[in-house]
């Protein structure tokens, strides 16, 4: 067993207020559109197309033979535990479990977006959950008759680079612009600042205050989960993604896991030692945890940029 210590926290002086790095909303979380689970798998049914033609009078019509299928959720816990020793839990003037409730939110969001948006493999069920949107468009998919990159740049940060992204999804008949999204690492940020237009215009605008970043009229979520890694973690170290696409193709399925774990929001527990091994050393016990399940509706719904220089 292991804890972190909070000896330099118990001192009569101390601020009651922790200095944290700034915590963030999860971008799949916030844009993702919620599928209530009720079970650990849930099949989303995906319409095929409905043919029509010019009819000649007195002639049949013809008929549809498009396929109606569906996509699949799986529904994936991911959580942990901070262990606590009670007496820092009685003398320090900081609050420990609101502190380290934050610190576990953005532990959560960013390691569920890193594995929706860019692992790298396919689901295995363990370190991979979900097939990522990265993975999806360098797959291919009869399915869906998509050739694996057909929606995916890679290359330097220009304005030719983050034209040809959007326009591969702007090319889609999957596009919609009222539920258009852009994701993208914050790393895209000191880069695009600098990019203009053929008419010396940026392309980025900055937002103020709860006004959002813009680019190309989209507004941008950032999330620090999109950067390529090979399995899911919340510090992935591998080349910064900017990703486009429709946020009614983006599917989270929403579990409950437990009392404390509702379908809508991640949980916090705490167990006080009255005990199992907290009760020989007097350690409590915060366990943080959700319950997600996801899956992209198709491939042609997105296009993904990844920064390689």
């Amino acid at each position: 067993m292991a804890r972190e210590t909070y000896e330099d926290w118990v001192v009569p002086e101390f601020a009651p207020d922790v200095i944290q790095a700034l915590g963030r909303n999860s971008a799949t979380e916030k844009l993702a559109r919620p599928e209530t689970m009720t079970s650990d798998t849930k099949q989303v049914p995906r319409s095929g197309d409905f043919a029509v033609a010019v009819i000649a009078k007195g002639a049949a019509y013809g008929e549809t033979a498009g396929t109606n299928d569906y996509v699949e959720m799986i529904a994936r816990k991911v959580g942990g535990i901070h262990r606590v020793a009670v007496e820092d839990l009685m003398d320090s003037r900081v609050d420990i479990l609101a502190t380290k409730r934050v610190d576990a939110a953005r532990g959560l969001a960013k390691f569920f977006d890193n594995a929706t948006l860019a692992v790298s493999a396919a689901s295995n069920g363990g370190t991979i959950p979900y097939t990522s949107v990265y993975k999806a468009v360098r797959t291919t998919n009869s399915a869906t008759s998509y050739t694996a990159d057909d929606n995916y740049t890679a290359g330097a940060l220009s304005y030719a680079n983050l034209n040809s992204t959007l326009a591969k999804y702007e090319d889609s008949e999957w596009a919609d612009d009222s539920e258009t999204f852009v994701i993208a690492h914050p790393a895209f940020k000191a880069a695009m600042r600098g990019l203009l237009d053929s008419q010396n215009r940026p392309i980025f605008v900055q937002g103020q205050g709860d006004v959002a970043d813009v680019l190309f009229g989209h507004p941008i979520t950032w999330s620090f989960g999109a950067k390529v890694s090979a399995t899911a973690t919340q510090s992935p170290t591998g080349n910064p993604l900017l990703i486009v696409g429709n946020r009614q193709l983006m599917i989270k399925g929403m579990a409950q896991l437990a009392p404390y774990v509702t379908s809508t929001n991640p949980g916090f527990q705490l167990q006080l030692p009255t005990s199992g091994d907290g009760f020989k050393t007097d350690e409590a016990l915060l366990k943080a945890a959700m319950r997600r399940g996801f899956v992209i509706g198709t491939e042609h719904g997105f296009s993904v940029f990844e920064k390689t220089s």
